[in-house]
């Protein structure tokens, strides 16, 4: 799967909306884990993956580290399939850019000017 990453100019309101990455993982530890059929494992240890995946995105693209807002997960209906994605959003202490790491291109960003854009691809495991 390929993360699309987009550093762009400061969001200041409407966070709140967005599910915060904590509660992302309390939802999925929620599960029974004793069920035969249950996912849970699998899905948190995509999710992990891909958290992992989605800093490093933001690493290469200006991210120093650190949160003044976030992280949030958001979710995107998948545009091949019946299911839905997600995606990391925060904001960093410096300057205050907001950073989106999504599952999928955002193609509208490319119409502004001061945003810093690259991808990854999180099936390279070789560093996780």
């Amino acid at each position: 799967m390929l993360l699309y990453g987009y550093n762009f100019f400061v969001v200041d309101h409407n966070w709140d909306y967005l599910l915060p990455l904590d509660e992302f993982y309390k939802k999925l530890l929620n599960a029974d884990f004793s069920e035969p059929n249950c996912t849970a494992n699998e899905e948190l240890l995509s999710a992990t993956h891909r958290w992992f995946q989605a800093k490093k995105l933001a690493e290469k693209i200006g991210w120093e580290g650190d949160f003044t807002r976030g992280p949030y997960v958001f979710f995107l209906p998948n545009p091949k399939g019946f299911n839905i994605e997600y995606g990391f959003m925060f904001k960093q202490y410096n300057n205050g850019r907001t950073f989106i790491i999504s599952p999928f291109e955002l193609e509208y960003m490319d119409q502004y000017e001061d945003v810093v854009k690259n991808w990854i691809n999180t099936d390279d495991k070789s560093e996780f």
